[in-house]
């Protein structure tokens, strides 16, 4: 299980003549964890994507569970649109007989609770053709709510509970920064959660080192109820190696109401998580992103005491970097200005550790 590029999901049937799924993997190319069975692909991560080449006049995505989704055809948004239950959403495409590529969109955070994708299928006069392939660039990002994209699209001056409505995955910086240099990527972040403790102490014991070790984190509360093989659930490394990592946690181990995380047991759980990459990871690089916190401003001096005795103990593969961001958005978050700059302040650096500075 967790396996990308595995596709095993299945077809539509007699609507469409053309049906994309069985276990063709030579048509679809996927981002993100995905959770691959004999009969669906299930996910939980933000801006988990599949994306795939074809002639078509209009595309039908059969899906399940609460998300919002977008679909592009050749990098351009064409819709958006929300599933709940079981349905089939049908997008009109561009019809000119011509081969283009297509990116259905996670833009919505599932935490906790996941989506299903049961098939996606052309028009009867369709055709998929072969998958696009990715660059040789890897990268992923580990972080909470402001690497979701959580509530870039919404104001801070808004009472209401918009959080579905307004994030979007796709436009937080994690997304544009991948997109933009054309990597592979996964999208690992958690609203609300850290590394030793979560904001306001919510569900103490579902922190970002656990839910990180899972394939589909947002399902594995109600999973591991459910089975005796807990190893089953496990997100295979070996199936995925960045060459960089963008590490952007510790905002909710030191905001809301006190008490909050002890700083020393955040700096060994840092530190952990960094070793633990590097095992999985050999050559891997990591970017260390920290930011102003209200209301002590904690993370930073933390993190970077983290930093300076990675440094310290001889390790250069790593680099540090505090940004500044215009919390204007839902619930005081980025807007999708200020994701915008948070990407290309850190592009440069992301460049040059992966050796990617000609894109």
């Amino acid at each position: 299980m967790g396996f990308l590029r595995f596709f095993a999901v299945m077809a539509l049937g007699a609507v469409c003549a053309e049906a994309s799924m069985g276990l063709d993997s030579s048509h679809f190319l996927f981002s993100g964890r995905w959770d691959h069975t004999s009969s669906f692909s299930r996910t939980s991560a933000p801006a988990a994507m599949v994306q795939f080449n074809a002639v078509a006049s209009s595309l039908d995505f059969e899906l399940e569970g609460h998300a919002r989704w977008r679909v592009d055809q050749d990098g351009k948004q064409l819709a958006i649109f929300v599933t709940d239950g079981k349905s089939v959403e049908h997008v009109k495409v561009a019809g000119d007989g011509k081969t283009h590529l297509y990116r259905l969109i996670k833009i919505s955070e599932s935490n906790p609770g996941g989506v299903i994708l049961h098939g996606i299928s052309t028009d009867k006069k369709g055709k998929l053709m072969d998958a696009p392939k990715f660059t040789n660039r890897r990268i992923e990002f580990i972080g909470d709510s402001f690497t979701v994209g959580y509530g870039c699209e919404g104001n801070v001056a808004d009472q209401e509970d918009h959080v579905f409505e307004t994030t979007n995955s796709s436009k937080s910086y994690a997304f544009l920064l991948a997109d933009g240099f054309k990597a592979d990527f996964q999208i690992n972040a958690f609203s609300g959660r850290g590394l030793v403790r979560n904001y306001d102490n919510i569900v103490p014991e579902w922190k970002i080192p656990r839910l990180y070790n899972y394939t589909a984190p947002g399902f594995a509360p109600g999973d591991v109820t459910k089975t005796s093989d807990e190893s089953s659930l496990l997100w295979n490394f070996d199936s995925f190696h960045p060459q960089v990592v963008v590490m952007f946690v510790g905002i909710n181990d030191f905001q809301g109401n006190p008490p909050y995380g002890d700083k020393q047991e955040f700096k060994k759980a840092y530190a952990k998580m960094i070793n633990d990459l590097r095992s999985k990871h050999p050559g891997v690089k990591f970017l260390l992103v920290s930011t102003k916190i209200w209301p002590n401003d904690d993370l930073t001096p933390t993190v970077k005491s983290v930093y300076d005795a990675e440094i310290a103990q001889g390790h250069q593969d790593l680099e540090f970097l505090e940004v500044h961001t215009t919390n204007e958005g839902l619930h005081g978050h980025p807007t999708e200005r200020s994701q915008v700059d948070l990407a290309n302040t850190i592009r440069p650096i992301v460049g040059r550790l992966g050796k990617w500075m000609s894109r």
